[in-house]
Formats: structure tokens, sequence, C-alpha cells
């Protein structure tokens, strides 16, 4: 058995399906309950004689507005929900485990570099076709995107995903149901996340019509399929990770690695039209997200998690949760 449980959370296997309840509820109420106040306070917004909420909303765009108004919903209610199923506080966010400081350490440097290899290997195959095609660009320019992409957007984003997706979703969901079950729940929800994203019309039209449009909307667009699979198969990849080494520093340096070179490349790189999209490669976004030769890479990888710590017997290397 690859999870060590804890005396705190251990008699809550029992509650498996009232969690399921619970984390229904807590979903619903966050993605419906968040986009109907934040729509219905953006409007208000919209339909007002001006002033600076007016403004924020102009600069902005309402559809990213109310994703933060679902973030905050999902924030301010997710320790009610989470310890319903098991978490156990502040303390419990998937920074420590069994391992030493020096381990942690390593297991971040390693999936960062891994992840820098991954990224580097599609975007190379995507100038070498033609799909990207280099900017000009100056040492200057160059020092701060390496800086504002991995130092700050990257190391950032990933921090602070990995913690509540994987070291507080992920791990407390793997108490009350199975490994695999919490990786593919949270992970489907990683991915939906990134298609949340209302239309512009949506806010003139009412307060249904906003909620189904930040629900599905997004899912209209081209290679969506593709994308939605490549998302889900990054969560479990990172979910993998959290299970193997008992803390989420490996998916940290994967995560950030993954951010940081497509902020990295976005700006030194540009899309070439004439070329076109290609379901093999992608090219809608400097993501690259969207093509099969993300999902071979993260296959990759997957396999490489899984070959590399399938004989680990240490404790050090289980989940600890």
């Amino acid at each position: 058995m690859s999870i060590l449980l804890n005396t705190s959370s251990s008699n809550y296997r029992s509650s498996s399906t009232a969690s399921v309840g619970w984390f229904a509820g807590y979903f619903f109420t966050v993605m419906i309950g968040g986009a109907l106040l934040g729509g219905f306070i953006i409007r208000l917004g919209l339909n007002s004689d001006g002033g600076m909420w007016q403004d924020l909303i102009v600069e902005h765009g309402p559809a990213r507005i109310l994703r933060r108004f679902q973030t905050l919903c999902a924030v301010l209610l997710a320790p009610w929900m989470l310890k319903k199923i098991g978490w156990g506080g502040i303390t419990d966010l998937g920074w420590n485990s069994l391992q030493t400081r020096h381990e942690r350490k390593r297991d971040f440097i390693q999936w960062f570099v891994l992840g820098c290899l991954g990224m580097v290997f599609v975007f190379a195959v995507a100038i070498l076709s033609g799909v990207r095609i280099f900017n000009p660009f100056s040492v200057t320019v160059l020092l701060s995107s390496l800086i504002s992409g991995f130092l700050i957007t990257g190391i950032g984003v990933g921090f602070i995903e990995e913690t509540l997706t994987r070291g507080v979703l992920y791990r407390s969901l793997a108490r009350v149901w199975t490994p695999w079950t919490a990786a593919i729940v949270s992970s489907l929800l990683f991915a939906w996340a990134h298609f949340m994203k209302a239309t512009p019309q949506s806010f003139e039209q009412g307060l249904g019509a906003i909620v189904w449009s930040s629900l599905f909307a997004d899912f209209a667009k081209t290679a969506v399929p593709i994308k939605f699979l490549n998302m889900f198969a990054f969560g479990i990849l990172l979910s993998r990770l959290v299970h193997h080494r008992g803390d989420i520093w490996a998916a940290v340096g994967l995560h950030a690695a993954a951010v940081g070179c497509i902020k990295v490349f976005s700006k030194m790189t540009e899309f070439d039209p004439a070329f076109g999209y290609r379901t093999w490669i992608g090219g809608h976004s400097s993501k690259f997200d969207d093509g099969w030769m993300l999902t071979l890479v993260l296959f990759g990888l997957f396999c490489l998690i899984e070959w590399k710590y399938r004989n680990s017997a240490s404790p050090s290397s289980r989940v600890h949760l």
C-alpha cells in the first residue's frame, strides 16, 4: 500500500460516500453560486453611470473578474468543505513529508529540469517546422523574460496551484477515496478551470446566460478536446508525483518549468499565421497545449514517473497523508 494514513485522517475512509455529497455541494456552490454573485455585481457595475468599479470591469474584462469571484468563493469555502473530508488545517498543505529537506530540494530541481527539457523539445519542433518564428530580442529582454517567466510567474503559479490543487485537494480526497479516484477528480477540475471563461455578450443577456457561459462556452472553441486532454493528463502527472514523493515539491518543479518555459518562449517567438493550425503541434496559442506533440511528451513523463518510483520501498517515497 503506497499511502500512509495518519491517525487523524484514518477514520474518514468509512465516510467516502458522504464525502462525495460534500464535495458535489461545494463544487456547485462555488461554480454556480460564484457566477451568480459575480454576475449580479458585474452587471450592476456595467449598468451604472461610471465610477471606479465600472472602470475596473472595462479595464480587466467582466469574464476575468467573474473568475476572480468564483476563485474567491472557492478559497473562502474550501476550509469548511475540506475539513468535512479530512483536511488537517493550515499545517496540512503538502509542504512536508517523511523526506529530508535535501530530498525535497533534489525533487524540485530534478523535475524542474525534466519539465524544461520536455517543453524545449516541443518548442524546438515548433521552430524547426515553421509553426513559430523567433522575434528579434536583446540580452536585456532575454534576461528580463527569464526572471519574470521562471522566478516570478513560473515558481509563483506552480507553488500556489500545487499547494491548493494537489497539496490540499488531492491529498484530502485521497484519504476518503482511492489515490487514482482522487487524481482523476482533481485533475478533471484542474482542466475544467482552464476553460471557465464567460463570453462578453452573456453579461448583457442575464444571470442564467452568465452561469451557462462561464461553465461551458469555452468548450465550443477549436481543438478543445486535445487541450482538455492535455490539461487533464498534466494534472494526473502532478498527482502521481505527489503520490510517490509524499509532498508537492517535485510537482511544483514540473509545474514551474512548464509555466516558465511557456512565458519565456511566448515573448521570444510568435505564431506564423501562414503555417496554420496543425493538430500534431497545435498553434492556436503559445502554450502548445492544443497539439498531440505535448500529449506525447506528457505520456513520456508519466511513464518515467511510474518507472522511476515503481520499486521504491523506503517510507520517504510514500504519500504521507
